[in-house]
């Protein structure tokens, strides 16, 4: 196994993962040498660092000091974590680079299939929910995004407890009503059971993907499907939208409800075509879908709750440069609480 320092524009697509040292790159690390172990990938680690601007000349010999001793940590960290995936029969290679780390982990990404990073929990900023390295690779990235959470304990010994969302509030939950209105086929596994999440959106076990009907689903449910063969996981569909025609505070009129129906065909019918093609082309992962009265990102943030994996689309680039994540996809990854797949895709 070889271990390099240096960039090499000619090696194979492997799994990159950004490192910094913290306890969220750790769980990267470790989610990312279970990939490339598991598909016979290289394995890309990524250490980055800044150089501290200085303008008195007094702390010039100082900062070089701790300059120097910034790069020896990080080639150490990579040198640790390169030895760990060469025990695990993985060929490795590193890079530790002076620079923003979502700026070098987007270039890198354009020779890699995957690209993984632990997400940072909430800090003291009510906008800054989502880290920035985390937000910027899912938005830019030339390959699909896994962003890993913090790890999470029940707090009850008497009880099964799923973590709750994270929300900006610290609420237990989001407040908007989620409610099943079709499923494929009642789920053939067993579940455990969550004392505080809705049986109808307990995903336990289970590969979540997110359908958009306005985009083409094979990339992101093909990859979900892979995932799901993978870690020997079912695999659900789902699809969400609000219908009620009050914004789910006020009842419907005869008429609406008497719409809705119509209302839901397209969804269903994409998802319905959607788990036949995984079916033909995965006939060993079990898959089925659900259709919801609420918000995408409501669902799927709630889903995160229980689920093993969500996986979702973004439409990439769109025509301002700050839109370059969807809307669902950002908030999905900001309160989602266990990993998710963003992969990059496009409008019809």
């Amino acid at each position: 196994m070889t271990s390099s320092q240096e960039q090499d524009s000619e090696r194979d697509p492997g799994v990159l993962v950004g490192l910094d040292g913290s306890a969220a790159s750790q769980r990267a690390f470790q989610a990312g040498l279970r990939v490339a172990t598991q598909r016979h990938l290289p394995l890309r680690l990524v250490g980055t660092f800044a150089r501290p601007v200085v303008t008195d000349a007094s702390y010039v010999p100082t900062m070089d000091a701790y300059f120097e001793a910034v790069v020896q940590d990080v080639h150490e960290m990579l040198r640790r974590y390169a030895a760990q995936a060469e025990k695990s029969g993985v060929t490795v290679s590193t890079r530790a680079v002076q620079g923003d780390p979502g700026s070098e982990l987007i270039a890198e990404s354009r020779a890699a299939q995957l690209v993984v990073v632990g997400k940072r929990g909430r800090n003291r900023f009510a906008g800054r929910v989502l880290g920035s390295v985390s937000a910027k690779l899912a938005a830019h990235a030339h390959c699909p995004t896994l962003v890993v959470p913090e790890k999470w304990e029940t707090e009850s010994s008497t009880e099964l407890l799923a973590p709750a969302q994270d929300l900006p509030t610290g609420a237990a939950g989001a407040t908007e009503p989620l409610n099943q209105v079709e499923e494929s086929s009642p789920r053939p596994h067993d579940r455990r059971h969550f004392a505080n999440v809705a049986q109808d959106l307990n995903f336990d076990s289970e590969i979540v993907v997110g359908i958009d009907v306005e985009t083409d689903p094979e990339l992101v449910v093909d990859l979900a499907a892979q995932a799901a063969a993978l870690l020997d996981n079912p695999l659900t569909l789902v699809s969400a939208a609000p219908l009620n025609a009050q914004g789910h505070w006020w009842p419907n009129t005869i008429e609406h409800n008497l719409e809705i129906p119509n209302l839901r065909r397209p969804y269903t019918q994409h998802l319905q075509k959607s788990a036949e093609q995984v079916a033909e082309k995965f006939p060993e992962v079990a898959v089925r879908w659900q259709f919801f009265d609420g918000s995408p990102a409501g669902v799927l943030s709630e889903a995160s709750r229980t689920a093993a994996l969500v996986v979702l689309g973004t439409r990439g680039h769109g025509g301002f440069s700050g839109l370059l994540l969807g809307s669902v996809s950002q908030a999905v990854l900001n309160r989602a609480v266990c990993p998710v797949l963003v992969v990059p895709t496009h409008k019809h």
